[in-house]
């Protein structure tokens, strides 16, 4: 079992140009550890799981290039940095619908996985992260 302190050095942004560009074990990791990964670092931040999955429908309805063009993708400056830091990732594999689609999907099971950890917390420790 890998623990949030383990999977808080794994390179996200790596793992997701990886991810959609190789199907297989590569894209699993995407959508395993890297989606963790992901969840603690938004979830460090104080974002909750409805702005991730806004997030992935600006990305399934318009694309990657859609989404960079937000003046901020997440709300606050260090959750815009983190998001587009993913997102320039996940445009850097070419930006073509298949990838976009990919992507928009790995931001769904990000905001999944943060709602896990939102609901799986303690009532004293969940408080109130834009739910």
């Amino acid at each position: 079992m890998t623990t949030d302190a383990e999977l808080a050095g794994l390179d996200v942004a790596a793992a997701i140009g990886r991810g959609i560009e190789t199907a297989g074990r590569v894209r699993q990791v995407m959508f395993t550890d890297a989606a963790i990964a992901a969840a603690i670092e938004a979830e460090a931040l104080g974002v909750g799981p409805y702005p991730v999955a806004i997030l992935a429908r600006v990305v399934r309805a318009g694309g990657v290039v859609a989404a960079l063009r937000l003046p901020e993708p997440l709300i606050g400056a260090e959750p815009t940095a983190l998001a587009r830091r993913w997102l320039e990732a996940g445009l850097a594999t070419g930006g073509n619908a298949d990838a976009d689609l990919v992507f928009s999907r790995w931001l769904e099971m990000v905001a999944t996985l943060l709602a896990v950890r939102v609901s799986a917390r303690p009532a004293a420790d969940a408080g109130d992260r834009n739910a």
